[in-house]
């Protein structure tokens, strides 16, 4: 019997006796999900295993010697780090805990992780098409409350680095808490590098460097969203004002070093915050570009 069979099998037997919340759908729906998002994501067998195991050790009586001496380490180190440690704390406790845990996970964690949550919101995003904002009575927080919890787990997720998996948590989050883009075809644009390379090569808002890349823009559907960007950047959008400061000290606090008192780098960090708001990138997608010697 395969790793995955195994602990189809054994993830069956533990959930045996529940039910997805609010409903009566049996509750080893989502564990099985989990694995078939792991699974078409290309992980590896003992990955998707530990997603289909995932819930195991939080919410039945499994222990961690019996995942470590049916699954050995790899598996058992993967579900716990997708466990709560402290089923006492308040919601606000253990979901702020997950986010931080969650910045310096590993790769395999973070993708358990990551698909866990993707099918979360893609059953919240179906209940709230079904069943209006009703949907939202079944949980122990509300809307506000879960718009701060899955914001703060696409930024944990992708803090240390990106992973495709991570797009579509982002495009889910997106369209069930919004904000909606302006122009829905930048969507892709986010996520495309030579877009924001060419992007960055224009950020100091010269026009002779503007008109250079127009053709190239142009080509990539992308000349309108970067004529807002530095209409809105230089000088920085009132509205934007509170997300220039803190993305100013998020790039500090990681590292990505400015020129004190310098107008080039008040330049430089409202065009990034003009370009983060106007797609609705995260700070780590910000940062990662930096990082990369972009500049």
């Amino acid at each position: 019997m395969s790793l995955i069979d195994k602990a189809i099998e054994f993830a069956a037997f533990a959930h045996r006796e529940q039910n997805r919340k609010g409903t009566e759908i049996p509750y080893i729906s989502h564990p099985f999900a989990v694995g078939m998002i792991l699974q078409r994501a290309g992980c590896p067998e003992e990955v998707i295993a530990a997603g289909i195991l995932h819930d195991t050790l939080e919410d039945t009586q499994t222990t961690e010697e019996e995942l470590l001496a049916l699954f050995g380490p790899a598996v058992l180190e993967v579900v716990k780090g997708c466990s709560e440690p402290d089923k006492g704390a308040s919601w606000e406790e253990r979901k702020q805990h997950t986010l931080e845990e969650l910045k310096s996970a590993s790769l395999p964690i973070r993708q358990t992780s990551c698909a866990d949550k993707l099918h979360n919101i893609r059953s919240i995003h179906r209940d709230l098409q079904r069943y209006g904002e009703a949907a939202w009575s079944r949980f122990k927080r509300g809307r506000s409350s879960q718009e701060w919890y899955y914001k703060g787990l696409v930024e944990s997720l992708g803090y240390n680095s990106r992973f495709p998996m991570l797009d579509d948590l982002e495009d889910e989050v997106e369209d069930v808490f919004g904000p909606r883009l302006e122009v829905p075809e930048w969507k892709g644009l986010r996520r495309n590098r030579k877009f924001i390379d060419l992007a960055f090569e224009t950020a100091y808002g010269n026009p002779e460097d503007m008109q250079q890349r127009q053709p190239q823009f142009e080509t990539l559907g992308a000349w309108e969203l970067m004529a807002k960007v530095h209409q809105r950047a230089y000088p920085i959008d009132r509205e934007y004002e509170e997300e220039f400061g803190r993305l100013a000290s998020y790039l500090l606090e990681r590292g990505i070093e400015f020129e004190s008192n310098s107008e080039g780098s008040i330049i430089l960090i409202g065009f990034s915050t003009a370009l983060m708001r106007l797609l609705n990138m995260y700070p780590h997608e910000v940062y990662h570009h930096f990082n990369r010697g972009i500049l």
